[in-house]
């Protein structure tokens, strides 16, 4: 749909909320994911296959890779999340910053264009960051095979590495390392999932850019790491 299109709908609530109602149908009974109850998923979003969306979430801007599922009233904004990937409930990603030095005040309004009444005719701090990819819109991205729990909040412009968890109530400020465990406000490394050859194995074989059949058939060794890499089917 073009840019102009999209802005206009968007400019009316009545035609928005339509169209977030149409985007649902569509996805649930044509393409046949699971969208639940008064979820929105933006007019730019993909689902790219096998997706669950639970009831009351946001989508906007976003993409939702192979098979990932979002938990209940979770709201993520110009996120990429790749493949396999399990969203809890009430994650949300937070968007735009404020300057915490030199300027002597928070506020948007000395140092936004954005902000409808400002005093400054000039963008004087960065309140986004820049996309990930120069190819993409995305601001956040979030790997593949990535456990994010339960009301979790993510500064827009993090990434989160392959196959990462983030505990339950975390506040994520800064990029996540792959395979490793991150808890707290703000998220702090806890430990690592395998031993450090383990990991590099998994990324470079990267077993979600796999077929279903190839899944299906060597679904039984994804139980132990090292039963995978001594006898799994390449």
């Amino acid at each position: 749909m073009p840019d102009r299109i999209k802005e206009f709908v968007l400019s009316n609530n009545i035609l928005k909320n339509l169209s977030f109602l149409g985007i649902r149908l569509y996805l649930k009974y044509w393409k046949k994911h699971t969208i639940g109850r008064n979820t929105k998923i933006g007019l730019s979003s993909k689902l790219n296959g096998k997706n669950l969306v639970g009831e009351n979430c946001s989508f906007i801007g976003s993409e939702l890779g192979f098979a990932s599922y979002i938990s209940k009233n979770t709201h993520l904004q110009n996120v990429k999340i790749g493949n396999y990937c399990s969203i809890g409930p009430d994650v949300k990603s937070i968007h735009g910053t404020h300057p915490t030095k030199d300027f002597v005040s928070t506020h948007p309004s000395f140092f936004s264009t954005d902000f409808k009444n400002s005093y400054t005719q000039k963008q004087l701090f960065e309140e986004k960051p820049e996309p990930i990819d120069n190819k993409e819109p995305y601001l956040t991205h979030i790997g593949n095979d990535v456990w994010v729990g339960a009301s979790v909040n993510i500064i827009e412009g993090v990434q989160l590495g392959d196959g990462c968890i983030v505990a339950a109530g975390s506040l994520v400020h800064k990029d996540v390392e792959p395979y490793s465990i991150v808890g707290g406000v703000p998220a702090k490394h806890i430990r690592y999932r395998f031993e450090q050859n383990e990991t590099a194995f998994l990324l470079e074989f990267k077993w979600w850019q796999k077929s279903e059949e190839w899944i299906k058939k060597n679904s039984l060794l994804f139980s132990d790491i090292k039963k995978f890499i001594n006898n799994i089917d390449k």
